[in-house]
C-alpha cells in the first residue's frame, strides 16, 4: 500500500532525512553505501501537522493535530510529550532561535508556549477570525559550521563582477522576527509572540506559503490569486495563475513575480546561496533566478537574447565575439540536471551503467500467483527518480527445484506498465528544468497529474518499452545458425550426474513471449545456472554455487560467475560447447573436459568468459590496502 508523503524536514548538522504520510507515519532516513534506508519509524495513528528540526539538529518536535505534541533525539529516544486539550486542532510547531521554547499555532489563531522541558508558559490569541497555517523565524534553520563546498563548485558559477556585491549582505545586529501566516493571506511580523503591534502584510493571496531567505533579509510570499467578488457573483471560471511576492523585514512590498502556475503552491525553498528559489506544484518543480541587485545592462541583453533562441545550439549562428558567446551560454546552463534517460531508449539506460559509475539500486515485487502461466512471477525494477522502471520478468517453471524462467517485461499486462509510465511521465514533466531566464515554466505542466507508484493509478499511455536485437554484421552467421536450430539440446544423464528436468522452449515461443534466459537448478538449490535463449545473448550468462558447511561451523559461501557481456562486441556467441543440464550432487563440480579429452582446470559455468568483479566501488574506493611496517 502507498502512502501519500505529506512533510519532508532535512537535517543538516546530522545529514538525515525525515518524512511523514498522511496516515501519521514517521520515517527517519540516513544514507548509507549510496542508498536511502530507513533509520527510525514512528507510527502514532493520528496525522503529523508539523515536524521541525532544533537549530542544532539534535531534537525533533512533533506535532499532532489532535494536540498532541512530542519532543525526542536525533538518536530516536522520547525526551517529552504532552497532550494539549484543545477545541481545535495544532497546524504547526517551530523552536525558539535559542531551542529553548516551542510555539505552536492552532486553527483557530492562538499560539501555545511550552519550554523545552515540557511546561506551559502562555496562550497568546493573534486573530479572532482566522486560523495560522505556518510560523517561522528569519534566522537560519541550522547552526553549523561553515560548509567545506566552494563557491565555484556549481556548474553554473560565474566569476563577481565588478560593482555591488553579487550575493546578498547577512543582516547582522537584527532581532529575529517571527513570521505567522494566516488563513487569510495576511502575515505578521512580530519581534515575539507577545508583540502588541506586528507589521501586518496584506498579501492579497490565497493557500499562502513563505520562506525567508537564508540572510533572512528577504521574504518570499507564494499563493494564488483571489477572484474578485463580482466574478465569484457571475460564476465565472477565471483561472488564475499563482504569484510570488517579495517584502523585506520591514513588510515593505519589493517586487511581484506572475507565473502560469495554475495550481496550488505546496512548497517553496530557497538554494543557491539566495540566487535560486525552488517552487513544487504537483508533480512538477520550477526554478526561479533571484537577482538582489539592479541587473546590469549586460546581464539584461544576455537574458534578452537566450529569450530569442531554442536552445545553446543556436549561439553558434550568431555573430558574436567567443568571449560574449561563452557567456551566453552560461544562460542556458540548469540549475537541476540528473541524467534524465531518453523515453525512447530507456532499455540502454537500466541495462548499462551510467557515465559517472554512479550506482543505482533494484527492487524486486511479486505479484499474485496466475493459474494460467504456472507458478509465481517475480518482477525486477529499477529504482530511479521516483519511480521504478521494469527490467526483467521471472516466473518460476518448476515446483521441485527453483528454476524459473526470464522474459521482457513489456510483453507481460498493464501493471508493469504503469511503473514505466509512471517514471517517464515524471522524468519528462517534472525533472526537464532549464532556467535560461528569471522562471523557467511549461504550460503543459499545470493540467499533468502527479505520477503515483501503484497498481490502480491511471498514468498516461506511452510507448511500451521495446527490446531491439543487436545486429552486427561479423556475427550475422552465428546468429543465423542459433536461429535454425534450438539453443538448448537435451543431454542423457552421465553416472553421478543426473540432468534436470528442464523445460524446452521452442522458437516460436521464445519469439512470442520475449523469453530472455533460463535459470537451471540442482536438487539440493546450491547451484545455479543461467542460460540466455536470446539470440543476441550468450548461451552462458553465469552460475551461482551456494556452499555451506555441517552444523553451520564455518561461514557460508557463494560464488558468483557473471559474464561480462558488451554492448557493441558479441563474440560470446561461438563459444564453447555449454550443457546447462549437467549438474554435480556433491560439493565440487565435475571436471570439465576438453576437445582432446583432457580435464581442464577452469571453473564451473566460466568457460574462459571475462568474469565480471562483484564488489562494491563505493567500498573500493574507501578500503585500502595495509602495508605492513
Amino acid at each position: 500500500m502507498t502512502h501519500v508523503v505529506v512533510l519532508v524536514r532535512w537535517n543538516e548538522p546530522f545529514q538525515k532525512l525525515a518524512t511523514c504520510d498522511a496516515d501519521g507515519g514517521i520515517f527517519v532516513w540516513i544514507q548509507y553505501e549510496g542508498r536511502w534506508s530507513v533509520e527510525l519509524v514512528n507510527d502514532r495513528g493520528a496525522q503529523v501537522s508539523d515536524f521541525t528540526w532544533s537549530h542544532d539538529g539534535t531534537q525533533a518536535l512533533i506535532s499532532y493535530r489532535d494536540g498532541f505534541v512530542l519532543v525526542g533525539s536525533v538518536s530516536g529516544q522520547r525526551h517529552w510529550s504532552s497532550e494539549i486539550n484543545l477545541e481545535s486542532q495544532i497546524t504547526c510547531g517551530i523552536w525558539t532561535p535559542d531551542d529553548q521554547q516551542v510555539l505552536f499555532g492552532t486553527a483557530d489563531g492562538q499560539v501555545i508556549v511550552m519550554d523545552c522541558h515540557g511546561r506551559m508558559l502562555a496562550h497568546v490569541l493573534l486573530h479572532e477570525s482566522d486560523g495560522i497555517l505556518s510560523m517561522s523565524w528569519n534566522y537560519p534553520s541550522f547552526l553549523v559550521e561553515d560548509s567545506s563546498e566552494s563557491d565555484t563548485d556549481s556548474d553554473d558559477y560565474s566569476p563577481p563582477q565588478d560593482g555591488p556585491a553579487a550575493y546578498p549582505i547577512p543582516v547582522q545586529n537584527i532581532k529575529p522576527l517571527l513570521t505567522v501566516g494566516f488563513t487569510s493571506g495576511d502575515i505578521s511580523l512580530m519581534n515575539n509572540y507577545d508583540d502588541l503591534s506586528p507589521a501586518i502584510i496584506r498579501s492579497g493571496l490565497k493557500d499562502v506559503v513563505v520562506q525567508w531567505c537564508t540572510q533572512g533579509n528577504l521574504l518570499a510570499v507564494a499563493g494564488m490569486e483571489r477572484q474578485s467578488p463580482l466574478a465569484e457573483l457571475s460564476g465565472g471560471l477565471l483561472l488564475k495563475s499563482a504569484l510570488i511576492k517579495f517584502y523585506n523585514v520591514r513588510g515593505e512590498h519589493i517586487y511581484t513575480l506572475e507565473t502560469p502556475v495554475q495550481r496550488p503552491i505546496t512548497s517553496i525553498c530557497w538554494g543557491h546561496r539566495d540566487s535560486r528559489l525552488f517552487l513544487a506544484s504537483g508533480p512538477a518543480l520550477y526554478v526561479v533566478r533571484v537577482e538582489h541587485r539592479i541587473s546590469n545592462l549586460q546581464l539584461l541583453c544576455q537574458q534578452a537574447i537566450a529569450s530569442c533562441l531554442r536552445d545553446d545550439k543556436d549561439i553558434g549562428k550568431l555573430i558574436l565575439p567567443p568571449r560574449l558567446c561563452s557567456y551566453l551560454t552560461t544562460a542556458f546552463i540548469s540549475t537541476i540536471k540528473p541524467p534524465i534517460p531518453d523515453p525512447n531508449n530507456m532499455r540502454d539506460f537500466v541495462s548499462y551503467p551510467t557515465a559517472g559509475n554512479e550506482r543505482l539500486h533494484c527492487t524486486m515485487k511479486r505479484t499474485e500467483d496466475d493459474p494460467e502461466v504456472g507458478g509465481p512471477c517475480y518482477t525486477l525494477y529499477l529504482e530511479y527518480l521516483g519511480g521504478l522502471v521494469p527490467i526483467l520478468k521471472g516466473r518460476r517453471i518448476s515446483k521441485l527445484r527453483p528454476e524459473f524462467v526470464i522474459m521482457d517485461p513489456k510483453t507481460d499486462g498493464k501493471a508493469d506498465e504503469i511503473y514505466g509510465n509512471g517514471l517517464i511521465s515524471t522524468v519528462i514533466d517534472s525533472c526537464n528544468c532549464s532556467d535560461s531566464s528569471d522562471i523557467e515554466l511549461s504550460d503543459d505542466w499545470a493540467g499533468k497529474k502527479s505520477p503515483k507508484i501503484s497498481r490502480a493509478s491511471k498514468s498516461p499511455k506511452l510507448p511500451r518499452i521495446n527490446i531491439e536485437t543487436r545486429k552486427s554484421p561479423k556475427l550475422s552467421r552465428a546468429a543465423q545458425e542459433i536461429s535454425r536450430s534450438p539453443r538448448l539440446p537435451i543431454r542423457k544423464p552421465s553416472i553421478g550426474s543426473p540432468s534436470l528436468n528442464r523445460r524446452e522452449f521452442p522458437l516460436e515461443d521464445i519469439t512470442q513471449h520475449n523469453y530472455l534466459a533460463q535459470v537451471t537448478s540442482n536438487i539440493w538449490g546450491t547451484k545455479f545456472k543461467i542460460v540466455g535463449l536470446a539470440a543476441f545473448l550468450p548461451a552462458n550468462l553465469g552460475a551461482v554455487i551456494y556452499k555451506t558447511s555441517l552444523l553451520h561451523l564455518q561461514p557460508r559461501q557463494m560464488t558468483i560467475y557473471l559474464p561480462e557481456v558488451r554492448k557493441i562486441s558479441m563474440d560470446y556467441i561461438n563459444l564453447p560447447v555449454f550443457n546447462p543440464n549437467v549438474f554435480s550432487e556433491d560439493e565440487d563440480d565435475l571436471p570439465v573436459t576438453g576437445a582432446s579429452g583432457i580435464p581442464e582446470n577452469n571453473p564451473p559455468c566460466t568457460v574462459n568468459i571475462p568474469i565480471a568483479p562483484i564488489h562494491s566501488s563505493a567500498q573500493a574506493m574507501i578500503d585500502r590496502p595495509w602495508r605492513g611496517p
